[in-house]
């Protein structure tokens, strides 16, 4: 018997609708949690077989990772958990410090800011400390959702609401990429998870509420909010999705963030 595909965990509420297909059906899955960056590093570094990676670090690495296109993480507008949150207005934000959880949002505020701001500082101290020495804090995820509720900063400014209103285009933050080897080696086990992956998919889609309720048990939010800010994230990995992302990717080689653009469009796992 082969050993369980090591899968990457974001442990996160944006994520929680695919996770809770996959642990329900967890045979031939051996998780491992942490933030975006944390997963990055650990499936470049051979430590996982396959995660769901920040848009950003998958292009980045498209020669040792094979993209399987069955879901992301998207959203068409506000998202409430990409926030910059700042003491003064978004184009008058100068120093900034961001999470070093994110990969992507990191790369999106830089390219929403321009290129002529002062480089970013990593983020080591509780956020409300940060404000008193910098402009600004990127947060992501459930810290950003706990910095809306307690009223971190004078202001804050949605990323991906941001990024909407200037290109029009949805903005993936994350895709389910394999190491290449792995997609060379265990097709038949990479296929199986991306069935799982759509099941999933289907799943929250059929049954929302069930899943609102079992994410409201497992992280620090009532089911309205819950119920409310999942409606806002979208999962497919479509041409809708695939247009944005190829938006996203040619504006950060444009800017410099990134050697070349890779190909959403092309895709490397077949099943």
């Amino acid at each position: 018997m082969s050993a369980p595909l090591r899968v990457g965990r974001i442990a996160a509420l944006n994520m929680y609708p695919i996770y809770h297909g996959l642990e329900r059906a967890q045979h031939g899955i051996e998780f491992l949690d942490g933030p975006p960056t944390t997963l990055n590093n650990a499936l470049l570094a051979g430590e996982l077989d396959v995660s769901a990676v920040s848009s950003i670090a998958y292009a980045r690495n498209s020669d040792l990772l094979t993209l399987l296109p069955v879901s992301s993480v998207t959203a068409r507008g506000a998202v409430d958990s990409i926030q910059l949150f700042s003491n003064v207005p978004f184009d008058e934000v100068e120093t900034i410090a961001v999470t070093p959880d994110s990969a992507t949002s990191v790369t999106l505020l830089r390219l929403l800011l321009g290129p002529d701001r002062p480089p970013f500082e990593l983020l080591t101290t509780d956020p409300r400390t940060a404000l008193r020495s910098h402009d600004g804090v990127l947060l992501i995820g459930d810290e950003a959702l706990f910095g809306l509720r307690e009223r971190l900063g004078f202001f804050h400014t949605d990323l991906a609401e941001r990024w909407h209103a200037l290109t029009g285009q949805p903005m993936v933050f994350a895709v389910w990429a394999a190491r290449a080897e792995v997609a060379r080696d265990r097709p038949h086990e990479l296929s199986a998870l991306a069935e799982l992956i759509q099941g999933a998919r289907t799943g929250y889609s059929a049954e929302p509420a069930v899943v609102v309720e079992a994410a409201s048990r497992r992280f620090r939010f009532t089911p309205e909010f819950v119920r409310d800010y999942l409606a806002r994230l979208h999962y497919d990995f479509g041409p809708d999705e695939r247009e944005g992302l190829a938006r996203f990717l040619e504006a950060a080689a444009g800017a410099g963030l990134l050697r070349s653009p890779a190909e959403p469009h092309r895709v490397g796992f077949v099943r």
